[in-house]
């Protein structure tokens, strides 16, 4: 496998794959603590410690760098299968070893943003499509995406949600003395923090009467802006930033909130994980109406959408379960079920599983 190895899907993969008794190594070029894959039955790390600190700045011509070091690296291995996570970064140095059967996964950048910047960035992903067995997408929408730009088979397996782990607790707030609205993101303007902050402080004018607390797990570049722009609004105390979080810790934080609100402003979400951790809760929830989102909620029975780049519509909305707690809670039963039908993470670990063992 070629990926991230920091990455928590990454993570969730290799350890997945390795509790099916499938032997994995993992060549990172990102720098990552290799104790997350301390005691995996099967698992090789296949760093080299000189391509590590060479590819730190993330570039293209970096992965290229590393196709001898991959391709010794593949000698010595000897995998029946090679699946590299992000077409045009990993996906890309795969292509290049010529080996086969190859597996390439579309995260979302490298297929919605990538091939947009130039002629030249469109054939590069063409190039490196071209060269897979199989692509996988996590959902029907980026499939629909990536097949412009190639003819081959792709099939759809999402992240998926440990519905074991990500359960429902007490989710009927009407008896709560405070209320708690919140979101676990990264705090990055593409996910739409400002326009969930002016959304809440929009709900507190809306509902005087209620004490409502707003959540910010997870950390980023926009976090002292979004700070800033509480003070500005006079609701500094009554917003809590977290800063970053362990993956295995989000689940106590969802817990936590009664009412889960994802405002991304990107023209297409590729699926939305956090956003299918909350509904595993049996939270209900606010998104704004890019394609991912609607594929995941799957209709208003759900959850709710909202236009994106807006805050009043999804102040109202936050409104609507505040006003009817009860209409909350069937919501967040619904999107439980519908998580255990399409997103539960052993079912989407065993669709991966089935491809492997269709290549081979």
């Amino acid at each position: 496998m070629l990926g991230d190895g920091g990455s928590s899907h990454i993570q969730k993969w290799v350890s997945g794959l390795a509790a099916h008794n499938i032997e994995v190594g993992l060549f990172s070029l990102h720098h990552f603590d290799e104790t997350l894959y301390k005691g995996l039955k099967g698992f090789s790390s296949l760093n080299n410690p000189d391509s590590r600190k060479a590819s730190s700045l993330i570039s293209k011509i970096s992965y290229l760098k590393n196709t001898g070091v991959i391709k010794k690296k593949l000698a010595n291995f000897k995998p029946d299968i090679l699946h590299a996570h992000y077409a045009t970064s990993y996906g890309l140095l795969a292509a290049k070893t010529k080996f086969h059967p190859l597996v390439i996964s579309v995260w979302g950048s490298d297929v919605y943003d990538f091939p947009q910047s130039s002629v030249l960035h469109k054939k590069l992903l063409k190039s490196v499509l071209s060269k897979a067995d199989v692509i996988c997408s996590t959902s029907h929408c980026m499939k629909e995406e990536t097949l412009k730009y190639v003819s081959k088979k792709t099939e759809v397996v999402p992240f998926g949600v440990d519905t074991g782990l990500f359960t429902p607790a007490n989710n009927d707030f009407s008896h709560k003395k405070e209320i708690t609205i919140g979101i676990i993101k990264s705090l990055e303007k593409k996910y739409g923090i400002e326009f969930l902050i002016k959304a809440f402080h929009e709900t507190l004018k809306i509902n005087p009467d209620k004490k409502l607390k707003l959540l910010i797990v997870g950390d980023g570049s926009k976090k002292s802006e979004y700070q800033k722009l509480c003070s500005t609004l006079g609701i500094s105390d009554k917003v809590i930033f977290t800063g970053r979080v362990n993956h295995n810790e989000t689940v106590n934080y969802h817990r936590q909130i009664d009412i889960f609100v994802s405002l991304s402003v990107l023209d297409s979400e590729s699926f939305g994980v956090s956003l299918a951790e909350a509904m595993s809760c049996g939270k209900p929830v606010v998104a704004s109406d890019v394609d991912g989102f609607k594929e995941v909620l799957g209709g208003e029975n759900c959850g709710i959408l909202v236009p994106k780049n807006t805050f009043k519509e999804a102040a109202l909305a936050i409104n609507r379960y505040l006003q009817n707690p009860e209409k909350a809670v069937e919501t967040g039963n619904n999107a439980r079920k519908r998580v255990l039908e399409n997103y539960d993470w052993k079912k989407n670990l065993g669709q991966m599983v089935a491809i492997y063992k269709n290549l081979l």
